[in-house]
């Protein structure tokens, strides 16, 4: 979609000329988000303004769906490209409605339709449009300026998005439920977005690759996987930091290390002597005791060796319920707030979909990480 070749961006001349860019090349993939990720002065930024030609190449060649940048007409161009920045930029002497109509109206879009767009980009990003389109900037949060200034971006529908550092202004708290918004948005439309980040949590969450620069260099281009199991040098390493297992697990969800078929599951209605010579078959502490599919909760042999009547009787409730998409990261929070070794995992109608243990996480972590260490290994034995 977006594919950069030997870009080259130097600033002044002589002496003075300072590289900013050196020799880029990489792909943006139709459809999905890639972050553009490093320390301050490391060129990502760079890269965004030269996609839109807010800056000029020195060398190299940009081209958008086989269309180099340099043979579009600079106005055309941008007004193909949706742009959100950090300082939201939106027009202070404009209503809501009208920061989000300018594009479409230098489209030529016609009132109605126009209309129709800020009501319907207003209700994607949780703003009732009867009570924000007629409001004003500086009447709203920095976190509702924010999804105006997502909206607005999307205004003209463009397949591309260009979003340099859009929720760092924004608190820690707002700036969560953004990310959240913005990537239910994306779930549903699918837009190829080049997303500038200084932080590394939030590229990991929101990129479905990332591109690490460092000194207008392009060090590593990868999934969030692979650059945090597989780390290309010692800068993205140490970019990535030294909790690299924990973002590992905020990367992967229940539904990667499910268990969907338990050998303890036990029915409410099942005798506690049956249970407890089924459990002692299976070797297990305990079971999850299902009535019609739906968890009721556990027992243990402990329980169960003092009961005669039916199970359902004796059974003690899980703390919560957790579904598959939930991070794994969450779960071993959960594990350690609860202190229990296993959940019981459910589905949209609460029925029961399978189990997720500290022995699960514990593999999935250690796998994650066994081509790394066989690749060490490797470069040891040559």
């Amino acid at each position: 979609m977006i594919t950069y070749e030997s870009v080259t961006k130097i600033f002044g001349k002589g002496k003075n000329a300072v590289t900013a860019l050196d020799n880029i090349n990489f792909t943006l993939p139709k459809g999905e988000v890639v972050v553009f990720l490093g320390p301050s002065g490391c060129g990502k930024t760079t890269t965004l303004r030269l996609t839109n030609r807010l800056e000029t190449l020195t060398r190299g060649n940009i081209t958008i769906e086989d269309q180099n940048i340099m043979d579009l007409n600079v106005v055309q161009l941008r007004q193909r490209l949706g742009y959100v920045i950090q300082a939201i930029g939106l027009f202070p002497n404009k209503t809501i409605a009208e920061n989000i109509a300018v594009v479409p109206k230098l489209l030529r879009w016609d009132e109605d339709r126009i209309s129709k767009r800020i009501d319907e980009l207003l209700q994607m990003t949780n703003l009732d449009p009867d009570l924000y389109r007629d409001r004003y900037p500086a009447e709203l949060s920095g976190g509702q300026q924010q999804r105006v200034g997502v909206a607005r971006g999307l205004a003209a529908d463009p397949k591309i998005l260009l979003m340099d550092e859009p929720f760092g202004a924004i608190d820690p708290i707002n700036r969560e439920e953004i990310q959240d918004e913005f990537l239910k948005l994306q779930a549903k439309l699918k837009k190829t977005v080049a997303f500038v980040s200084h932080d590394i949590h939030e590229a990991i969450k929101m990129g479905d690759r990332i591109a690490i620069f460092e000194g207008g260099r392009l060090v590593q281009y990868d999934t969030p996987e692979m650059i945090l199991t597989q780390p290309k040098n010692k800068f993205v390493s140490d970019f990535v930091g030294a909790d690299r297992a924990l973002k590992v697990l905020g990367l992967m969800r229940v539904s990667d290390i499910i268990n969907r078929k338990p050998k303890n599951i036990i029915q409410g209605a099942d005798l506690c002597k049956e249970a407890l010579h089924l459990l002692k078959t299976k070797e297990s502490r305990y079971g999850i005791v299902l009535e019609e599919n739906k968890p009721i909760g556990f027992v243990t042999q402990k329980i169960l060796n003092y009961e005669e009547g039916p199970v359902r009787d004796v059974v003690e409730s899980f703390p919560t319920y957790l579904s598959e998409k939930v991070p794994l990261r969450d779960v071993l929070s959960a594990m350690l707030m609860y202190n229990t070794p296993t959940f019981c995992i459910v589905d949209g109608d609460k029925n029961f979909a399978g189990t997720v243990t500290y022995n699960d996480i514990q593999k999935a972590v250690k796998a994650s990480y066994a081509d790394e260490t066989e690749n060490v290994e490797t470069e040891v034995i040559s």
